[in-house]
């Protein structure tokens, strides 16, 4: 039986590959500056999605939604979740905070 991934781990591989999604050089700028000008260890923010989610709105601006997007569904996979009904509208579009959306994959992993 293999070894069940911690939630934190999970997460902080799921942040890595997602900011990559900005390519090489933009993820290591951006990683760069929000460990410098907020004190932020991508990998180390499972337990405060909302300071990773305010780090990135000022690094990226719009970006931010594509690199939290992409995150939850890496989260998940590794995970083993399904998207809830909860979290998207018929229109597609989120219902839930990236905070919530993080705190519920915790919730639903460990439950």
């Amino acid at each position: 039986m293999p070894k069940k991934v911690s939630f934190e781990e999970a997460f902080a591989q799921a942040t890595n590959e997602s900011i990559k999604i900005l390519g090489n050089v933009v993820s290591k700028i951006v990683t760069d500056y929000l460990e410098r000008k907020y004190s932020i260890r991508l990998t180390n923010t499972a337990n405060n999605p909302s300071a990773l989610d305010e780090a990135l709105d000022h690094a990226i601006d719009g970006g931010r939604k594509i690199v939290e997007r992409r995150l939850i569904n890496i989260l998940y996979e590794k995970l083993g979740l399904e998207p809830s009904s909860s979290e998207t509208n018929t229109d597609n579009t989120d219902t839930l905070s990236f905070e919530q959306r993080v705190n519920d994959a915790r919730r639903r992993y460990t439950d």
